[in-house]
């Protein structure tokens, strides 16, 4: 998998850490004149999505890992699921990147959350990132979400740049700005991408961090998502599922308490697949809690199937 570039905050001159350290100036590939893109840094999940040819199908991933049953990043895999593959298609050289916007640090209206923001698009043959233009004209065409552009012009001065921090589009809190010099990246100058980070964004991180308890809206969403997911991982579904496994020699067909490990590995995932071709619009409700209540709700199912609880 590729992952998305590491942004350097923008330094104008060398900043000493000690008298071993010093970190340089970065903002050389920055010229007056270069094209630049400033979009707001939102605060959410690097997701990144792209379209397998051998598989057919499209693959997501975190910042990290491929997702997957057990890791779905908060949602991400089964939004990723819903969507029509054939904008994708047309393009499976390129890796779509963009932040899934989901609770963190931030605080953003509520409307704004569980959608996919793309910021980047990567060439995988040509190893280039593409310009923000058709970046933006993709998103458009498609109907994505594209973050949101705070100017696109001639690079007058970083003091110019900074004057779009702290103006949120999102909601009444900003982390700052991404700048990218589309100029530096025809030219193949770096670094070509770098941020600015609201001083203001460091009060906030400190005030969450002391006042960190689950929100009462999510504990809502969770218990709501329980009531989707029960919906439609019945009994009746939950044996179906379980006689496939024995019938594919995945669980014995002579069950004993030791493989109760083996039916936690393979059952949930099972039925959660068996629930995305059969149940989309339902699981799609459940929202990012749906693969987890979905192994609880499968495995108390079971236990009170083979009479264990």
């Amino acid at each position: 998998m590729k992952h998305y570039i590491e942004i350097q905050r923008v330094r104008e001159e060398d900043m000493i850490i000690d008298e071993k350290l010093t970190l340089a100036k970065n903002t050389d590939a920055f010229r007056v004149g270069d094209i630049i893109s400033v979009t707001e840094k939102i605060d959410g999940a690097n997701a990144s999505i792209c379209y397998d040819e051998a598989s057919e199908i499209l693959k997501c991933f975190s910042s990290k890992n491929e997702l997957n049953f057990s890791n779905q990043l908060r949602g991400f895999l089964p939004y990723v699921q819903g969507l029509d593959a054939a904008p994708f298609k047309g393009y499976p050289e390129y890796i779509f990147f963009g932040e899934w916007l989901v609770s963190h640090t931030v605080t953003y209206e509520k409307e704004n959350y569980n959608d996919w923001y793309l910021f980047s698009i990567y060439d995988k043959e040509s190893a280039k990132w593409l310009p923000q233009r058709f970046v933006k004209e993709f998103a458009e065409k498609y109907g994505f979400k594209y973050v949101h552009e705070l100017y696109y012009g001639p690079f007058i001065s970083w003091e110019h740049c900074y004057s779009f921090a702290n103006r949120p589009y999102y909601g009444e809190q900003q982390e700052g700005i991404v700048i990218k010099n589309q100029t530096a990246l025809e030219e193949e100058r770096g670094p070509h991408i770098l941020k600015y980070v609201n001083p203001s964004f460091k009060e906030i991180q400190i005030g969450n961090r002391r006042a960190k308890k689950e929100d009462p809206n999510r504990q809502k969403e969770k218990a709501k998502a329980e009531e989707y997911i029960r919906m439609i991982v019945t009994e009746a579904r939950v044996r179906k599922i379980f006689h496939k496994l024995i019938d594919e020699g995945i669980i014995p067909e002579k069950f004993q308490l030791k493989d109760m490990k083996l039916i936690a590995m393979n059952l949930p995932q099972a039925v959660y697949e068996d629930l995305v071709k059969e149940e989309s619009e339902t699981l799609r409700l459940a929202g990012e809690y749906g693969g987890k209540i979905c192994s609880k709700v499968t495995m108390e199912m079971i236990k009170a199937i083979l009479g264990l609880s």
